[in-house]
């Protein structure tokens, strides 16, 4: 029985090749991110208090589903825009009403300000990563850094912006 987060952690670190690996095999091309978003999850919900009996079997369920769900989002995006027409994908971008542009416009403002606002590393690397250009190996091959302290510089960024855009819970 696991309670220690931090043993968690060592298992994910040595074992993210693999997570990869296996949610490529679910959906091709994500596997960085959903092992990205399956480490936020992870580092939200397990705490010393958790008890986790086998960590491996953790990880690799919590990668599994996620990449499930990027299957499945990729397949619903695919199916609603194979049969629109150009002109009904433009009508749905432009059908939002003034409110809601002003509240995507502000949200965009806070989100600019909260970029401006991290450490110059941190803010490139969370725009090399976000243009989707980029994987983590690339940003940490670029800065000289390991992929572990690159996902934690890309982690702070991205919790920093979060805290900054979003409403607290």
């Amino acid at each position: 029985m696991v309670r220690s987060p931090s043993l968690v952690l060592q298992v994910f670190i040595s074992r993210r090749n693999d997570l990869i690996k296996y949610a490529e095999t679910i959906a091709p091309n994500h596997g960085d991110d959903i092992v990205q978003e399956a480490w936020f999850r992870i580092n939200r919900t397990v705490t010393a208090t958790v008890e986790i009996v086998s960590p491996d079997s953790y990880l690799f369920r919590v990668v599994r589903n996620l990449a499930i769900d990027v299957k499945r989002k990729i397949g619903r995006e695919a199916q609603s825009t194979c049969d629109a027409s150009p002109q009904e994908m433009g009508n749905a971008v432009a059908s939002n009403s003034p409110e809601v542009d002003m509240l995507v416009s502000e949200q965009m403002r806070l989100l600019s300000e909260a970029m401006d606002e991290l450490p110059e590393r941190t803010r490139i690397a969370l725009e090399m990563r976000r243009s989707g250009k980029y994987k983590l190996k690339d940003i940490a091959a670029h800065f000289g850094i390991s992929i572990a302290v690159t996902h934690e510089i890309i982690a702070r960024g991205i919790a920093h912006c979060r805290s900054r855009v979003l409403p607290p819970e």
